[in-house]
């Protein structure tokens, strides 16, 4: 009863956090000494991971940001299947299942410099992977087309209402998640 009741209110979370929603925070580790014109965006991303385009993005002033996630959803050609074998979240080990076919969109964020500063990534500015994390806990954004709850080993469950979803990974003994409602976010920057 006590677990329902704490997944009943964790999915209340996940709802109002799937609103429209901003990430603040900082620049640390190695990142931390970018441009001044560097920038945070957010882009969605193929089944390999690779990027396709930009959402949303960012200036990084004084080590800063604050990123506001988009509303809408990612183009039709960023949406693809959601299957088991292509959840890469930290922390989801053994067998995944969903509940419901939908179409998903996962995002990763990457730093670059806006060397024009013309507020968007050029094909010359590099991309630099960035990892969002909480407290040390991976950030997960993600898109879904339709309510559906994603399954794994150690008792791992997570579940997603339509549109976009923010959570915490909680990385311990038994990987769970916790709804993300706007800590501050540190950003590692790979360079």
């Amino acid at each position: 009863m006590q677990k329902s009741v704490c997944s009943a209110l964790l999915t209340l979370l996940m709802l109002s956090s799937a609103q429209a929603l901003s990430l603040q925070g900082s620049v640390i580790g190695s990142g931390a000494s970018l441009p001044p014109s560097a920038r945070v965006g957010l882009w969605s991303a193929g089944p390999s991971g690779a990027p396709i385009n930009e959402l949303v993005s960012a200036p990084i002033i004084g080590g800063t940001f604050t990123l506001s996630l988009p509303t809408d959803a990612p183009p039709s050609r960023a949406q693809f299947p959601l299957r088991p074998e292509s959840i890469g979240w930290p922390g989801v080990v053994g067998d995944v299942s969903l509940s419901a076919p939908v179409l998903s969109s996962a995002v990763n964020l990457f730093v670059y410099d806006d060397a024009n500063r013309n507020g968007k990534r050029d094909d010359n500015e590099a991309l630099m992977d960035a990892f969002p994390d909480v407290q040390r806990q991976p950030l997960v954004i993600f898109w879904v087309s339709g309510k559906v709850t994603v399954s794994a080993g150690h008792g791992f469950a997570a579940t997603l209402s339509s549109g976009w979803n923010t959570f915490i990974v909680d990385l311990g003994r038994n990987a769970s998640m916790s709804a993300y409602t706007g800590q501050p976010v540190n950003l590692r920057v790979r360079p």
